[in-house]
């Protein structure tokens, strides 16, 4: 209870324009640690949510001592976390573990009262992969209606799914409401030609987004700050279209001291959007 006292009382002394966003962090950057220590260092960090991934070892249906939506469900309450989404990205996936691992992700977002559940694509760009990024995604949006969540497809460079072109092409194949999207704003940087206009042509269709930096014509994900992005700019975007959903700061390669990074990360975009 001490804890819970201790991080309500420093929300109130954030920055305003960063306390009324709903800011996460991925599970993925802290797979080394035990999931208690993650949850509470991600908690401690000042974020309000954490995006739950499978890729986490205490996650894993693999896994014969893996949380359930259960055991979660106290121990984020604890934290004073919410869960902004499940998701397994699974680009190195075959197809059977990417939709044994898809299936069941989404229906524990759904045990855990979560709405989104987001995946990645398939590596390689071919067009027999396209085809069967397409089955893929049509069966999974019939497995999300039944539990009435979003499936929300997340479009990355050197997979299927590669631009916003290709995420255009798959919403038209697919042709199920149930397909959404995770917005990853470092992606789009590297891809489209105007993030700007990427982010208001999706208004209404992603319900999730990964924030990071990025320097151009490089795929590596950078703290707010490190990169090329104009974050002012971005979120008065996204304000101007009315999305209220949360941000996910999206880090990789952070093993050696995760909670250093997702800490730098909280307050380096806090000083960004001042």
């Amino acid at each position: 209870m001490l804890f819970l006292f201790f991080k309500k009382r420093a929300s109130i002394f954030l920055n305003p324009l960063i306390r009324d966003l709903k800011i996460g962090f991925r599970l993925s950057g802290f797979k080394h640690q035990p999931l208690e220590t993650a949850l509470k260092s991600i908690a401690d960090c000042g974020y309000q949510a954490v995006e739950l991934c499978l890729e986490h070892p205490d996650l894993n249906p693999e896994n014969p001592h893996h949380w359930s939506a259960e055991q979660l469900k106290p121990y984020l309450r604890e934290c004073n976390l919410e869960a902004s989404a499940v998701s397994f990205h699974g680009k190195r996936a075959g197809g059977k573990e990417k939709r044994e691992k898809c299936s069941y992700g989404m229906k524990s977002a759904s045990d855990l009262g979560v709405k989104v559940f987001i995946s990645g694509s398939f590596l390689g760009h071919e067009t027999v992969k396209f085809e069967e990024m397409c089955e893929f995604t049509s069966e999974m949006c019939v497995e999300a209606e039944k539990l009435g969540i979003d499936f929300a497809v997340e479009p990355e460079p050197g997979t299927v799914i590669h631009n916003s072109e290709d995420m255009e092409s798959l919403i038209d194949r697919v042709k199920n409401p149930r397909l959404k999207i995770n917005l990853d704003i470092g992606h789009s940087y590297l891809t489209e030609n105007d993030i700007f206009d990427d982010i208001c042509k999706w208004s209404g269709i992603f319900v999730h987004t990964h924030i990071e930096d990025m320097k151009r014509s490089i795929h590596e994900h950078l703290i707010p700050g490190e990169g090329d992005l104009d974050f002012l700019k971005i979120f008065s975007i996204f304000r101007s279209i009315g999305y209220d959903g949360y941000f996910t700061i999206d880090l990789f390669d952070i093993f050696d001291n995760p909670e250093s990074h997702a800490r730098r990360a909280f307050k380096a975009l806090e000083t960004l959007l001042t």
